[in-house]
């Protein structure tokens, strides 16, 4: 196999502007969604009486994204090393290492999975709880926030060719081809 392309997200992008895009992304997915949301919910009465569910459920919104992260790598295991660091004194990185090569496909899935079922679960909750419209909304922004280096990734990916494989490394990604 040779390599079509390297990709080292914190070279390309730099970490500070990975994490600006992140709060502004936040920031605007909220304003989008809440500006939505709104108007369905007038005459609807907002309770807050929950905010330390809120607040648990922030804290779990990284670990959960991280294991849907593993959904579909499921049957891959033996391809997968993880690595938990602690950059802050409080709250753990956990980085998935595929030390294999695996097919376009199955990395796209695995990237796009957490987006899909956490925001598919957060509308669920939005629709069957509306008195709690804005808690979703909020874990939603986070949960796009922490979606963007999944979502320059796709982007990245999707434009290589479509038989390609690819392998994480320590300095970020790299798409395989086969040689014929």
């Amino acid at each position: 196999m040779n390599s079509w392309k390297s990709i080292n997200l914190s070279r390309q992008y730099d970490s500070q502007r990975i994490f600006f895009l992140s709060l502004f992304t936040i920031l605007l997915s909220f304003i989008a969604i809440h500006t939505l949301l709104v108007p369905f919910m007038t005459g609807l009465a907002m309770y807050d009486d929950h905010s330390l569910l809120l607040i648990i459920l922030i804290i779990l919104l990284y670990p959960v994204h991280k294991l849907l992260h593993y959904l579909p790598l499921l049957r891959q295991l033996h391809k997968i090393k993880t690595q938990i660091t602690y950059n802050y004194p409080i709250f753990p990185t956990i980085k998935i290492i595929i030390h294999e090569p695996i097919t376009k496909q199955l990395f796209l899935l695995t990237l796009f999975i957490p987006f899909f079922i956490v925001s598919l679960g957060l509308l669920t909750c939005t629709l069957t709880f509306p008195h709690y419209t804005h808690y979703f909304t909020i874990l939603f922004a986070l949960h796009t926030g922490l979606c963007v280096t999944d979502f320059i990734c796709l982007k990245t990916i999707t434009g290589s060719p479509n038989r390609c494989f690819v392998e994480e490394h320590a300095d970020g990604y790299d798409i395989l081809t086969l040689v014929d």
